[in-house]
């Protein structure tokens, strides 16, 4: 599992689907226009 960290231009469903079936989380900055987005890390 790893994390990768990118800015607001690498935010993408497919990419983010893609990275996730591979362990790796897309960490991005939100969009001004963009709805929160509730993320699970796994951390308890």
């Amino acid at each position: 599992m790893g994390c990768l960290f990118g800015d607001k231009g690498y935010i993408s469903g497919p990419l983010e689907r893609k990275l996730t079936d591979k362990g790796v989380t897309l960490i991005t900055g939100m969009k001004k226009n963009m709805k929160p987005k509730v993320k699970n890390f796994g951390i308890t």
